[in-house]
């Protein structure tokens, strides 16, 4: 194998730069569903940061970090049976903080009708709003403001260096976790009840009580899976617009007017109309 040119040589910036571009395509081309196919031991991970340049010291806060922001959320009943109610999007923009920030906020606001509730120089936080923003959740059925289902939507813009902008969106699904859990749990409770009544007096009917209760359970487990993979859906394409940038406004490319001020345009004659001799 040949030795690495010497101008090949990559600095312990540019490493970061790289690591964390090739890491959000892999991301980006991972489908929802394969979480915790592949996984590294922290151990592995810190030696490859050590391989890249990366100390060990600043590693191990990373994933501090990490692992401390995951414990937010407890494990209850509801998180082992529906899984988590804190979905997260990840993107590192190549634009500034201020202009990918307003860009967002704007977006939040207009496209996903979203209001914003709190603002730090660090995040917002926003939510649907008063009743009308639940009339409005609840008359979407395009599924094009699926933020709406949310109980709210942090934002957050951090400068990474070279011009560059972290973005993360976090959407907290916890009140549509609430939602199909006890919907689930009441319609299995109607469908149990007159199966253990009948169970009494024949007792075959008791083997349909266990599937009468898991049965609501499992169908709303899957209508709350799609509401978080359209509410993953929708923050992509925010961070996507953001990377894109908002669009150019019309007349943009036109030329500067360079006269003096004060000075008029100069228009063009307005032709004269004269009547045309009748024909005899």
């Amino acid at each position: 194998m040949m030795p690495p040119k010497p101008e090949n040589r990559l600095t312990p910036a540019e490493v970061e730069m790289v690591l964390r571009r090739a890491s959000e395509l892999s991301a980006r081309r991972r489908s929802y569903g394969t979480e915790g196919v592949y996984t590294v031991s922290p151990e592995v991970l810190v030696q490859v940061a050590a391989a890249a340049g990366i100390p060990e010291s600043d590693a191990r806060r990373a994933l501090f970090d990490l692992f401390s922001d995951r414990t937010v959320e407890s494990r209850t009943l509801a998180w082992r049976l529906y899984g988590p109610a804190r979905l997260r999007a990840v993107r590192e923009i190549e634009k500034s903080v201020e202009p990918t920030r307003t860009y967002l906020e704007e977006l939040l606001r207009k496209e996903q009708g979203l209001k914003m509730r709190r603002k730090t120089e660090a995040s917002s936080l926003w939510d649907a709003g008063d009743l009308l923003g639940a009339v409005r959740r609840a008359l979407d059925f395009s599924g094009q403001r699926a933020l709406l289902k949310a109980r709210s939507v942090e934002l957050k813009v951090e400068d990474v260096g070279y011009g560059r902008s972290g973005t993360n969106l976090t959407a907290d699904v916890s009140n549509q976790r609430g939602e199909y859990l006890s919907l689930g749990g009441i319609l299995g409770a109607t469908l149990a009840l007159p199966l253990a009544i009948a169970g009494v007096y024949d007792w075959l009917y008791f083997l349909g009580v266990v599937p009468a209760l898991a049965a609501p359970g499992v169908g709303f487990r899957l209508a709350y899976q799609k509401t978080c993979a359209d509410i993953r859906r929708a923050m992509d394409n925010l961070l996507d617009a953001a990377e894109v940038g908002p669009p150019e406004e019309e007349g943009s490319t036109e030329q500067p007017d360079d006269r003096p001020p004060g000075q008029i345009r100069r228009l063009k004659p307005i032709p004269r109309f004269t009547l045309q001799p009748e024909e005899e």
